[in-house]
């Protein structure tokens, strides 16, 4: 079974990929909507657990911090992946701060996970 913070840090992942708007990674947007639509899914997902499990538990650690902030960067991310044509235009306007954002906590959780 994998750990959580894999997990977590594959979640974060996927979110960058299928958020992102750059012309290097816009296959992804060609592919079916259902699958779309399941990534975000499971990226709302991961955000859910990471702000109302894990972060509530650990509120004012560093991992608890970091779980607070990388999951609700991870319910936005959902956001812009399945709704992106619904949301607000201020959410637009930082749609790629929030995703560069998301793939830093992805790199934190990866390359602390790698040294472990």
């Amino acid at each position: 079974m994998l750990p959580m913070g894999t997990i977590m840090a594959g979640s974060m992942l996927l979110g960058v990929i299928f958020a992102t708007r750059l012309p290097v990674i816009s296959v992804v947007q060609k592919l079916p909507l259902v699958l779309i639509k399941s990534v975000a899914a499971l990226v709302f997902s991961a955000g859910l657990w990471n702000v109302l499990w894990y972060a509530s538990q650990h509120l004012g650690e560093r991992w608890g911090n970091a779980a607070l902030l990388s999951g609700l960067l991870m319910l936005l991310t959902a956001l812009y992946i399945s709704y992106p044509h619904k949301l607000p235009q201020m959410l637009l306007a930082i749609r790629s701060l929030v995703v560069l954002a998301l793939f830093v906590f992805s790199m934190l959780y990866g390359v602390t996970i790698y040294r472990m």
